[in-house]
């Protein structure tokens, strides 16, 4: 059976979350659950490409520390248990992805950053993700053409991209074994 999602465009609560210049980036929310991994990649793929960055505020479990350096994964990081990842591989896209839907599906916000010459460094959160805006002090928003922002109930696109920022545009890249609710959506 299919999952169902909507798209929307956000509310101004979600647009103001993050110190973004407002004119600048429209921003998408696409409603559902049971985000996954392959979600996740299929996203990645079908909007950007690599390389990405992910950025995880919290590694609770402890062990995806372990798993990143077991790997031979480099990251970045920024507090005892957040992690800045370049992603510009298949396989390290899988194992970050996987890492991901954990956090995501236990109520932690993931972040995944594309844009030009971004770095680790530019991308360090607040130490308080609950503060709002969210304000990145280190990125310089120019570089930066889509974030989202991952949450157990679904995705917030902000974007410069005119691929992806208007709601009848993400069903492209979604799956297909979501289904889209036009009665809910701004279709």
């Amino acid at each position: 059976m299919k999952k169902e999602y909507f798209v929307q465009y956000s509310g101004q609560s979600i647009i103001n979350s993050v110190d973004f210049p407002k004119d600048a980036f429209a921003s998408i929310s696409i409603g559902m659950t049971d985000i996954t991994n392959d979600l996740i990649i299929s996203l990645v793929h079908k909007m950007f490409g690599l390389p990405v960055f992910f950025v995880l505020n919290s590694m609770i479990f402890g062990y995806e520390k372990e798993t990143l350096i077991s790997n031979n994964i480099p990251f970045y990081e920024f507090s005892s248990d957040g992690a800045v990842i370049k992603v510009d591989s298949k396989e390290k896209l899988l194992l970050i992805s996987k890492l991901a839907e954990e956090l995501v599906n236990n109520g932690l916000s993931v972040f995944i950053f594309h844009g030009k010459d971004l770095s680790e460094q530019d991308l360090i959160p607040p130490k308080h993700w609950v503060d709002k805006p969210l304000v990145f002090k280190n990125l310089d928003v120019n570089k930066l053409e889509t974030f989202l922002d991952i949450e157990e109930v679904g995705i917030t696109i902000f974007t410069r991209s005119s691929l992806f920022d208007s709601p009848e545009k993400i069903p492209t890249y979604i799956p297909s074994d979501y289904f889209l609710n036009i009665n809910s959506s701004d279709i």
